[in-house]
């Protein structure tokens, strides 16, 4: 298998990078939302080092972030989903 530097260059796999960028990105966003913890790397209320849903959150600048946070959140709580009851510190 080649993985030489044109690996990634049709339009194509860029879009595919980028939507599973998204996608783990969005999932990051619902782990923080939720009491479960991370089905990758099973840890709660954190990632490892090594988890990819960790690794694309941090390909997303600061803009990026809050921006994905703020959509997500406001989608969570237009479908009923309150933040106090995802929080386990929370009674």
């Amino acid at each position: 298998m080649d993985s030489g530097p044109g690996m990634f260059d049709s339009p194509e796999q860029q879009n595919r990078i980028q939507l599973i960028i998204t996608l783990l990105a969005k999932l990051y966003i619902v782990l923080e939302l939720s009491p479960d913890g991370c089905p990758i790397c099973r840890k709660i209320l954190t990632h490892d080092e090594e988890c990819p849903i960790l690794l694309a959150w941090s390909l997303l600048d600061a803009q990026q972030q809050h921006d994905a946070r703020a959509t997500i959140r406001t989608l969570a709580l237009s479908i009923g989903c309150d933040e106090s009851a995802a929080d386990p510190f929370t009674h």
